[in-house]
């Protein structure tokens, strides 16, 4: 399961307008930490940013987390939350929280074998002992929070 939710992070100014340094960082330099802040979202109509929470639902009703740091924008038309539907942010959704699309010498075959091994890995930690292949059978359900209902609402 995904739950979909308004990405309510907060860049800062000074890190939003920094200039962009492509590439390593200089000799005993490394990355700065970006403080997180969060706040309600800004309506834009034709602005779009979402979180995705993947969870593993299991038997007994509790939910593990597999995934927390997803999430995806998009921008078009000015009236693009009206033109959006429940079924584009769930497809979106299932996309963002994987499998990755193959890249340099790897299939796509590969990139979900190893999706699905990682995701019942996870599981395993929790004691829940699931089968990779078996894993990438179960239904995806995706559930979007009452603020991103809204929006669709009232767009």
């Amino acid at each position: 399961m995904t739950v979909v939710d308004l990405d309510d992070r907060i860049v800062p100014a000074e890190v939003r307008d920094a200039p962009f340094i492509d590439g390593p960082p200089p000799d005993g330099f490394g990355p700065a930490a970006i403080p997180i802040v969060h706040g309600e979202p800004v309506y834009d109509a034709s602005e779009m940013s979402f979180s995705a929470l993947h969870l593993a639902v299991l038997d007994d009703g509790r939910r593990l987390t597999l995934l927390d740091d997803r999430g995806w924008s998009a921008h078009g038309a000015p009236d693009l939350w009206k033109q959006t539907t429940v079924e584009d942010i769930a497809d979106d959704a299932r996309t963002v929280v994987g499998p990755d699309e193959a890249f340099g010498n790897h299939s796509q075959e590969d990139m979900a074998a190893e999706h699905w091994a990682g995701l019942a890995s996870t599981l395993r930690k929790h004691g829940a002992l699931v089968d990779p292949v078996e894993l990438s059978r179960l239904p995806h359900d995706v559930e979007l929070t009452k603020r991103v209902r809204d929006r669709l609402t009232h767009a």
